[in-house]
Parts: structure tokens; C-alpha cells; sequence
């Protein structure tokens, strides 16, 4: 009489964010040598993330690459890494499928009678669960309405990695390699008809020394991949959590006139979701028995899919008077983007605003120097897409430059790149069980009026008056639906005597 289906649906919940410091004093570092830091570039990545009843281990691994001049003055480099864990509290079970972002906010350097480097991370921890609901979709033998919902489903993931490699002329001999920053920026992400598309950049910045001056390449590599995944079809929403996985620099070429190649691997983590339409039974109505319905609610947080944009931005760091006058601009080993606000305006326009953490090498009188500056960034976008009211955006710094005017200021061009995923909240309500009792005692006057609350449907009526609806509407030709506050309806019942 009553049909019942599980209905799988996926539940997607965010922990609160936690921050870790990561602290670290490399051994074997000669303090001696050391006469001035030049750069701290930073970053982090995840390695593993596992749930557990009511919390998430993630553990992790830190890239520092510190740049500085030794006691003649020569610059120099050095790679460091640090492993890290930390737990987040949350509502995490053992089967949650998670995923972790990690984000540098802060990083500091201190060399005084020992080296310390420190970076401060703000780490995120999503967890997909697939729950089945019991839903009645059909029933016989009574009254009843239907609609439709929609339910979120995780429908296919997949992990793949893509090899990289370009190189470039260094024009001289490279005597010191200073260090070397790589980034895997996303650019499109969507489905096909059994698979997904995704296209991304990889950007990474060597600094070294030739001819006793500090320089930098850059390289930009476009990658793309084509993955089969069962059941996507064109139109579902993707994910995408991209990493560099390993890279390396290669020193090539001949003396006097080297080459330098950049090769790696870029990881990719695609997952893809999906809101399915299901007809299911809204509300039931039996005439000739108690019915016990039990009515169910749950929230899902859905995910809606992801934006790519690139925007120009730039600011002007400016040199204290207690510093020499500058020359010229030498290189800028490292360069972060942090967001500190994103929000969806009215007109359907995205502002993002945040900074920008660079360090930037010039010569002065005196050789090379440094200076840290925080370049603030407030972007307006617009999207051909309707944007999501709930949104996580992130930054990347794709490219920037600087060149010195006035001996004291430094004027800085960028091209950020800022992805922009969208959330919604979906509210369902169903019946997940059915009781059918007693008979009920028949109705024997021969007439019943009911007056009407408003927004009363026909189901509302049958129940108040203990008929069914082709014969309330036999009698009331004219109703119409939902019913008005105070709307008189009169059914005549007709008593075998």
C-alpha cells in the first residue's frame, strides 16, 4: 500500500577553521655566515587527512626557502621542510571522505644566535557523507499529493598527476640557485557527458645568481587533462583541489652558457556533484483509517560549482629614510596573496579584497637589500555565471613586477588569479514512515461546513471533513486553491436511511 525507496543524498560539512604555527630550527645552519636574510618564501600542503568520530587528523608538510647574503656579501639559498599535524574538531565520523586546504597566513624569520623560521596556517577540513533517506514515493488506495525535491549526490571522484617541464636560457652562467617558488593555478573546471575537463597553469619563479647579479625566470605552463569518470554528465558541478606534488630545478646547458629547466608534477583531486529530482509522496489522506505519518527535515549544504577569473592589481611599497637609496629592483623571490573579505553584492557583483605579501631584492649603495611589504587589494568581478550567496574564494599571485622610481619607491604591477567556489543551503522535508491504525469512526451528520484558514489546500479539506476530494469537489466546482481566510465550504453527505 505504501512505497517506500532509499534515497541516497550526500551532506557536505565544514569544521571550524583551526591555525597551526609551525616552528622550526634547521640543525647544522652556521650562524656565522649568515649577515642579512633577504627572503622567507613559504608554503604548505597536505598530505593526509583522516576522520574519526568527532574529529579530523591532517598532517602536512612546510617548504621553507630562505634567502640570504653571507658574510662577503654573496647571496645565497637554501631549501628547508618541516613536517606538521594538527586536529580539527568537527562532526566527523570514520567513513566521511575529507579534503583539507591549507593556506599560509603568516611567515617570520629570526637569525639572531640561532635560525628560526615560523609560518602561521590556517587550515580548513571538508568532509563528504553519503546518508540514505527512507521516502515514501508512492501510495495506493489513498488521497495524495506529490512533489518534487532535490537531493545532492557525490557522484565520481578521481586523483590524477600530470608531469611538467619547460625550460629557459639563462644567458650566462649560474653560479648560486637562490630559490625556487611553483604554484598550480586553476583556470576551468567542468563536466562532460562520462568525464570531466579541467585546465590549469603551472607558475613557478627561479631567483639565482649570474654575473654576481641577482635574476629571476619565470615559467608558465599550461596543462590540460580529459578524465573519464562514470556517471557525470555534462552540466554537473566540479571540484577541483590542485597541489604541486614535486618539483625541481635543472641545471643544463654548457660553461658560461647554462640552461635552466623546471620539471615536476602537478596533482589533481576532481571530485563531481549532482542535484537530482525525485517525485515522492508530500501528504496522504485515508478515509476509512487512522493514518500516523511521520514527517522528517533535513538541511544539506550543496555544492554549486567554481569560477576562475584574472585581474590586474599593484600598490607601492616605499623604503624608510633610514635606509639607503635605492637602485634598481633585483627580483621578487616570493609573493602571497591572503583574502581577508569576499561578498556577493545585490547586483550579482563579487568584491574581494586582501594582501599581498612580497618580498622584493634591490641594490643599493651597499650591495643587495630587502624589503617585506603588504600590498592591499579590493577587486571587483562579474561573472556571466549566477554567482552563489555562500562562497569561498582563494588568491593566487600568477605574476608580479616591480621597478624602483624616486630612490624610495617602488611602484608593483600583478596579475592575481582568484578561484571562487559557490555553496547553497537546500532545506527537504518528506514523510519517512507510515502507521495505518484503527478504523475510523464514520462522519453520520448530514451536513458539515468548514470555514476556511488561509493557504487550506484540498487535502487540508478531506481531512477536516472526513471525505474524499472528488466528492468535495463535486459538490464545490468553483474552489480554487489555496483557500482564503474564512472561505465558508459546505458538504452535504448522503445517509443510506
Amino acid at each position: 500500500m505504501f512505497d517506500f525507496e532509499k534515497l541516497s543524498a550526500s551532506k557536505l560539512y565544514a569544521a571550524p577553521h583551526v591555525e597551526r604555527v609551525v616552528e622550526f630550527s634547521p640543525p647544522g645552519i652556521d650562524m656565522q655566515n649568515i649577515s642579512k636574510v633577504l627572503s622567507l618564501a613559504v608554503d604548505a600542503r597536505c598530505t593526509s587527512a583522516e576522520p574519526f568520530d568527532g574529529y579530523a587528523e591532517v598532517a602536512g608538510r612546510t617548504g621553507f626557502r630562505l634567502t640570504y647574503l653571507d658574510r662577503e656579501g654573496n647571496p645565497k639559498g637554501v631549501d628547508l621542510s618541516a613536517e606538521f599535524s594538527v586536529r580539527a574538531d568537527g562532526e566527523f565520523i570514520p567513513t566521511d571522505n575529507l579534503t583539507a586546504d591549507i593556506n599560509v597566513v603568516e611567515t617570520d624569520v629570526q637569525a639572531d644566535d640561532a635560525l628560526k623560521l615560523s609560518a602561521v596556517l590556517d587550515v580548513s577540513v571538508c568532509a563528504i557523507r553519503r546518508e540514505e533517506l527512507n521516502i515514501l514515493v508512492d501510495a495506493e488506495g489513498c488521497y495524495k499529493t506529490s512533489k518534487d525535491i532535490y537531493l545532492p549526490s557525490f557522484i565520481a571522484s578521481k586523483t590524477t598527476a600530470s608531469p611538467f617541464d619547460a625550460e629557459q636560457d639563462a644567458g650566462g652562467e649560474v653560479t648560486s640557485v637562490l630559490s625556487m617558488t611553483t604554484e598550480c593555478i586553476m583556470k576551468k573546471a567542468e563536466a562532460t557527458d562520462g568525464g570531466a575537463s579541467c585546465a590549469a597553469t603551472v607558475v613557478s619563479t627561479v631567483t639565482y645568481v649570474e654575473g654576481g647579479e641577482i635574476k629571476q625566470r619565470r615559467f608558465e605552463i599550461d596543462l590540460e587533462e580529459e578524465l573519464g569518470l562514470e556517471g557525470v554528465r555534462q552540466g554537473d558541478a566540479v571540484s577541483v583541489q590542485a597541489c604541486i606534488k614535486n618539483a625541481k630545478l635543472v641545471l643544463q646547458g654548457v660553461t658560461d652558457d647554462n640552461v635552466l629547466r623546471v620539471e615536476g608534477e602537478a596533482g589533481f583531486k576532481i571530485r563531481v556533484f549532482r542535484l537530482d529530482t525525485h517525485s515522492i509522496v508530500s501528504d496522504i489522506f485515508n478515509l476509512s483509517n487512522e493514518t500516523e505519518i511521520t514527517y522528517e527535515e533535513c538541511d544539506f549544504t550543496c555544492f554549486d560549482g567554481c569560477g576562475y577569473f584574472v585581474e590586474k592589481a599593484g600598490g607601492t611599497a616605499m623604503l624608510g629614510d633610514n635606509r639607503a637609496a635605492g637602485i634598481a629592483v633585483s627580483a621578487i623571490p616570493y609573493a602571497h596573496a591572503v583574502t581577508t573579505k569576499a561578498s556577493l553584492e545585490d547586483d550579482g557583483t563579487l568584491s574581494v579584497e586582501g594582501i599581498v605579501n612580497a618580498d622584493i631584492i634591490y641594490t643599493d649603495e651597499n650591495g643587495f637589500n630587502s624589503v617585506r611589504t603588504e600590498i592591499p587589494f579590493s577587486l571587483s568581478l562579474t561573472s556571466e555565471k549566477q554567482l552563489s550567496k555562500r562562497l569561498k574564494v582563494g588568491v593566487q599571485v600568477q605574476k608580479i613586477s616591480a621597478e624602483l622610481r624616486r630612490e624610495r619607491e617602488i611602484d608593483i604591477d600583478m596579475l592575481l588569479a582568484i578561484s571562487v567556489c559557490g555553496f547553497s543551503t537546500l532545506e527537504v522535508s518528506y514523510i519517512s514512515d507510515v502507521t495505518l491504525g484503527e478504523e475510523k469512526a464514520q462522519n453520520t451528520s448530514g451536513i458539515s461546513l468548514y470555514i476556511a484558514r488561509g493557504g487550506d489546500g484540498l487535502l487540508d479539506l478531506c481531512k477536516a471533513l472526513t471525505a474524499m476530494p472528488d466528492d468535495i469537489l463535486a459538490q464545490n466546482p468553483n474552489l480554487e486553491f489555496p483557500l482564503a481566510e474564512g472561505q465558508r465550504i459546505v458538504y452535504f453527505r448522503h445517509l443510506e436511511m
